[in-house]
């Protein structure tokens, strides 16, 4: 068993508990609630999500020439690409671009493609200090903690537990109300934004038609970070280019709703290179990341995870989540799309137990705004799963001894305490540390009917 399907026990026993599904059963309803009223402002919402749908599908199958477009046209605009095969490819290249010259501090935005590439860690290792321009990020990082979910980093916290956290770090008063909270947070924001020199953000779409970077937000501080920095660098990967502007009139409003359940982001922008007029970046860099997504692109059934817009609405409705939360994955890609992405992207020894995170209800279908199959991507992981072997050999031959014993007559009727102790064998001590062992009949059906007729 590997190192991760290990923290995976623990981290999910410390999930399981009253005040964690009470915590995320209220902030997922206010979540839901706000995603209804959206969907009302569409005369036909499942149209718009199947146009979504061919357009990220057909990028993805054009994507090689899109890649060359928007690097023609981003170079014109006077911004410079750069091609990352790996994490270990992008963390170099950041750091040629921030150690050549004398940068004091960096700050960076909410995205998941730079806890993929380990940025918090990588500027820790280097010492270089790294600043939070989001909110929930800033307590995140004063708590060391990853973010519990994509667009919602803080849902697992109350707001009784992130006033202690501001107590303990920055002496702010106990009782302080939720708007105190906010404008405490970013005037510390605002002083760490004028030391650095530095930006790095990721991006939610890349235009191949104009060269453009879209950054979408609701605090306004990327914009800010990106206007007062001198250098802005783009990590993004290589599934978020587009072909035209003209796709965000769907994107961006889909994305929006199924995200934070709002008609359209407070702020959506699009950087095309660096400031031509003083007011911006002196340089601006986009560093292309594949690591591992070329070969989710040959797989003709997991391709379509690509098409993903990271809006989190699969992991807002996702039972599994619900019940053990986000840090039991234990990966920047939590709920569905973690499970689909991480085993195959970070290597299947290591994250073959996300596969079977999944009951299959369909609810992440229903909701994607770019209509992915997910419990089909999940089937498909599960059967290179089983083709290369991986997994519990133990559990394997457990469940093959089961399976022989059900298509056994003589074996079904054997007595009731037999089939007790084979059945807590099978699925292991650990399934009912929180749950009794079920009882079973005392007759087969066989039985009870052989004793009916006579």
């Amino acid at each position: 068993m590997s190192d991760n399907s290990l923290k995976f026990k623990s981290d999910s026993n410390i999930a399981f508990n009253e005040e964690h599904w009470q915590k995320m059963n209220y902030n997922i309803g206010c979540y839901e609630k706000r995603f209804a009223s959206s969907k009302d402002n569409y005369r036909n919402v499942e149209l718009e999500r199947q146009r979504a749908y061919q357009l990220r599908n057909k990028s993805l199958l054009n994507m090689e020439k899109l890649l060359v477009d928007f690097e023609t046209r981003f170079q014109e605009n006077g911004g410079t690409v750069l091609w990352a095969r790996d994490v270990e490819d992008a963390q170099e290249m950041i750091w040629d671009l921030v150690n050549k010259r004398d940068i004091k501090a960096v700050t960076r935005s909410n995205s998941m493609v730079l806890d993929e590439i380990g940025l918090n860690e990588f500027m820790k290792e280097k010492n270089k200090p790294l600043y939070e321009n989001n909110v929930a990020r800033f307590i995140l990082k004063a708590m060391g903690k990853a973010p519990y979910h994509p667009m919602f980093p803080t849902m697992n916290l109350s707001k009784e537990e992130i006033n202690e956290v501001l107590n303990s770090h920055f002496k702010l008063k106990f009782g302080s109300t939720s708007k105190q909270m906010v404008n405490f947070i970013r005037h510390q924001i605002n002083q760490e934004l004028s030391k650095a020199q530095v930006c790095i953000t990721g991006a939610n779409f890349l235009l191949s038609d104009v060269g453009g970077v879209v950054l979408t937000e609701n605090e306004g501080n990327v914009l800010k970070s990106c206007a007062s920095a001198k250098i802005h660098i783009v990590v993004a990967g290589i599934d978020k280019v587009i072909s035209s502007i003209e796709d965000l009139s769907i994107l961006l409003p889909l994305s929006s709703a199924h995200a934070t359940g709002h008609n359209m982001t407070a702020i959506n922008s699009i950087t095309c290179g660096p400031s031509k007029n003083g007011h911006g970046p002196e340089q601006m860099y986009v560093i292309f990341l594949n690591n591992g997504r070329s070969d989710l692109l040959e797989n003709e059934v997991i391709r379509k995870s690509l098409s993903c817009i990271h809006c989190g609405a699969c992991v807002s409705v996702c039972p599994v989540y619900k019940n053990l939360g986000g840090y039991t994955y234990n990966s920047p890609y939590i709920g569905p799309i973690g499970a689909v992405m991480s085993p195959l992207m970070y290597g299947l020894d290591e994250y073959y137990h996300l596969a079977y995170l999944c009951t299959q209800c369909g609810r992440c279908k229903e909701v994607c705004p770019v209509k992915i199959p997910f419990e089909d991507l999940v089937i498909e992981n599960r059967r290179i799963i089983a083709e290369e072997r991986m997994g519990n050999a133990k559990f394997d031959s457990l469940v093959r001894s089961m399976i022989s014993h059900c298509k056994s007559r003589k074996k079904m009727d054997c007595p009731q305490w037999l089939k007790k102790f084979e059945l807590k064998q099978v699925l292991n001590k650990s399934a009912f540390t929180l749950r009794a062992v079920p009882e079973m009949a005392p007759n087969s059906f066989n039985q009870m009917t052989k004793e009916t007729e006579s």
